[in-house]
């Protein structure tokens, strides 16, 4: 009997959660997920490549916070901040990279389920963390660049509370020297709306 009513109230609990109800005009997020950047700058890309080919271990964290403002039912503010951290390590030598990039712009539903779109102006700078030999160690920051961020993402649910998100997106970032990166990211996103 008391296994009945802890699943009764655990179907109870997530029925409040995941109601719909309409969506509230101010709304916050946060996405984990991963990607890839293909970096614009030359040296660079050659470290990565002859890092990858001698056996180094990677990983490559994505990370985003942002806010919404509810303009009308099918169009959206949105702000916030993202973070690609790219780490590269074997025996004590790193080539590790962090993209911090500020993004604002528009969210669109164009009424094809619980899909929407955004288009975002972006703002950022690359810092590189490189220690690859005894001789060859590198700390420095690209230019800080004036981008855009495109997104696409599916809502599993309409409407306000907690909501989770699985979305996909594209950065081009200039970083200085006629260098660009492209970043791409998936993610698990839970928004509260």
């Amino acid at each position: 009997m008391k296994k009945f009513l802890l699943i009764t109230a655990f179907f109870i609990c997530s029925a409040a959660i995941f109601a719909e109800n309409e969506r509230n005009f101010f709304g916050f997020q946060f996405a984990l997920g991963s990607g890839y950047t293909f970096y614009g700058d030359k040296d660079l890309k050659a470290n990565e490549r002859d890092a990858m080919r001698s056996g180094y271990s990677r990983v490559i964290l994505y990370t985003d916070a942002g806010i919404t403002l509810k303009l009308t039912d099918q169009l959206y503010f949105l702000g916030g901040f993202q973070t690609m951290l790219d780490f590269i390590w074997k025996d004590g030598r790193y080539t590790n990279h962090a993209s911090p990039t500020f993004f604002g712009g528009l969210q669109f539903y164009p009424g094809i389920g619980n899909l929407s779109f955004s288009l975002a102006y972006a703002l950022g700078v690359r810092h590189d963390w490189e220690g690859l030999d005894d001789k060859y160690n590198k700390v420095q920051a690209s230019k800080w660049g004036n981008g855009f961020r495109l997104a696409a993402e599916y809502d599993f649910k309409k409407g306000s509370g907690v909501v989770p998100v699985v979305g996909a997106s594209y950065l081009f970032l200039p970083t200085g020297y006629d260098n660009y990166d492209n970043t791409l990211a998936v993610y698990f996103r839970l928004a509260f709306h």
